[in-house]
């Protein structure tokens, strides 16, 4: 949530920060209002609703960073509260602030993030399609129909897409054994029915079939990603891409070579998540810790944690027809493991509350609910189901780090994706130094933000301040980042240096 602005200092640091980056910022625009209502403003309050918040100032020339003469405050301030209340649907409850930034009056509106159930925000006159924006670096910008339809997805709770029959698919294009495996569980389930039922019943009934409109049963979605045999025929980007870079940046023109090891891992879930363990296992190393008088060998990356990650990343995945050729990435470097998803936490569920353990959503709930009874040999030859569906799924990841005595994952997500990064393992032999490490995942963090404070970056890594300003000013004598705003004000930023 962006910080408001309530006093006049904290706007001189606002304007401060704006004018030694030349530009608005994330959390602020500015809007001169010289000749009147800049009818852009209403824009503005839709986008930091849809976002995280922010602050729209109104009596800043937005180039020289002056304050605006014989501005008419009584009428703007009516202006602006009638605009977020009858010019946005839903209506914004903003808190407006006149304050003064060189002796002269500045109209401040703060704007909250409305909650999930509420978005998208948008321009009533425009309508949703071309009235919904979005806060991306300093700038408003339209919402794209697959951003508008996430949206909708998690204010309505519902996405079906796992449902939807695949076209020319039929039951010969599932995999035999894991469908004869899968069966099993349900004739021995709860469901005493069941005995009484065919196998199609029971395909159709738990959705792995569904009519095709011209009274043909064929596998759905989840149905072909669970239990097929090729779903790649169908959906050639509904599979893994794993990449190992040789350097911590992506495209790194220093590099040698573009990356280190790459593979396309096709075939339905329990083979694609085995695949990915094992072009993890074959690119990382083991190291060592003494317990005791003994010498223990670790990996760099707990594979339970990995094999749940990348699990939920093909579970809660977007599988709309929007993002079917994206796959899920699984990318190796030198310092981190990063695995990403297309489509964001789904429904009312944050980062916040995924990393308090305090709640699960699922977007797909037929293909988590398929996945529960579908079969799955891990690489060490143990057997077991591909998920429980429990709720298990993160306390499981961030309980593996724990008692590997490794960081918390940084987690991150949007409408279009969802990342998990676990910080690589500092080993006995002196593989890999938590500092430089740390350094690394907040240069990343940097380099998805237009800027970001000390406590921002403090919270993110549940670090101190201190250690913070510390990775930060490091950062900022490599010449990776620069700092913007004095040196010691509150709202001093930092954002990364563009080569």
């Amino acid at each position: 949530m962006a910080e408001s602005i309530t006093t006049d200092q904290e706007l001189a640091d606002a304007i401060a920060l704006m004018r030694e980056a030349g530009t608005d910022l994330k959390d602020y625009e500015l809007k001169e209002a010289k000749g009147g209502f800049p009818s852009s403003a209403v824009e503005s309050i839709a986008a930091f609703a849809n976002t995280n918040g922010g602050v729209v100032i109104l009596g800043i020339n937005e180039k020289t960073f002056a304050p605006v003469t014989d501005l008419d405050v009584r009428k703007l301030q009516s202006q602006l509260a009638q605009a977020a209340r009858e010019r946005l649907q839903p209506a914004v409850q903003i808190d407006i602030q006149v304050l003064h930034y060189r002796q002269s009056p500045v109209l401040v509106a703060n704007v909250p993030e409305l909650d999930i159930m509420q978005k998208p925000c948008y321009v009533k006159k425009r309508g949703k399609m071309d009235g919904s924006y979005l806060r991306t670096g300093d700038g408003d910008h339209l919402l794209t129909l697959y951003e508008i339809d996430r949206f909708m997805e998690n204010q309505y709770r519902v996405a079906r897409n796992d449902l939807v029959a695949v076209p020319d698919a039929t039951i010969d294009d599932l995999d035999p054994d894991l469908l004869h495996q899968w069966m099993r569980m349900q004739r021995a389930g709860s469901f005493e029915r069941s005995t009484a039922m065919s196998d199609e019943q029971i395909l159709i009934n738990r959705r792995v079939l569904a009519d095709d409109g011209n009274g043909t049963p064929r596998p759905t979605i989840a149905g072909i990603c669970a239990l097929g045999s090729f779903p790649q025929k169908f959906f050639p980007r509904l599979n893994v891409v794993f990449t190992s870079f040789p350097t911590s940046r992506k495209g790194d023109i220093l590099a040698t070579q573009r990356y280190l090891d790459a593979e396309n891992i096709d075939g339905p879930i329990p083979a694609m998540i085995s695949g990915a363990l094992r072009a993890v296992s074959r690119n990382t190393r083991t190291g060592a810790v003494v317990v005791g008088a003994l010498r223990k060998d670790i990996p760099d990356y707990p594979l339970p944690a990995v094999r749940e990650a990348i699990a939920n990343a093909l579970m809660h995945r977007d599988y709309s027809p929007e993002a079917q050729g994206a796959p899920v990435r699984v990318e190796l470097y030198p310092d981190r493991l990063e695995i990403i998803n297309p489509g964001g936490l789904f429904g009312p569920l944050t980062v916040e509350a995924l990393e308090r353990k305090e709640r699960t959503q699922s977007r797909n709930q037929f293909l988590a609910r398929i996945l529960e009874d579908t079969p799955y040999t891990d690489t060490d030859g143990s057997e077991g189901k591909v998920v429980e569906n429990r709720g298990t799924g993160y306390p499981i990841i961030a309980g593996s780090l724990a008692q590997a005595n490794m960081a918390p994952p940084f987690v991150e997500s949007d409408l279009d994706e969802f990342r998990i990064v676990f910080r690589r393992r500092q080993t006995q032999d002196g593989a890999t130094d938590s500092a430089t490490d740390m350094k690394h995942q907040i240069l990343t963090f940097l380099a998805n933000q237009s800027s970001a404070g000390t406590a921002e970056v403090a919270s993110r890594f549940d670090i101190s301040r201190r250690t913070a300003a510390q990775h930060l000013n490091d950062l900022r004598k490599e010449g990776l980042v620069e700092a913007i705003g004095a040196k010691n004000s509150p709202k001093r930023a930092y954002r990364v240096i563009k080569n």
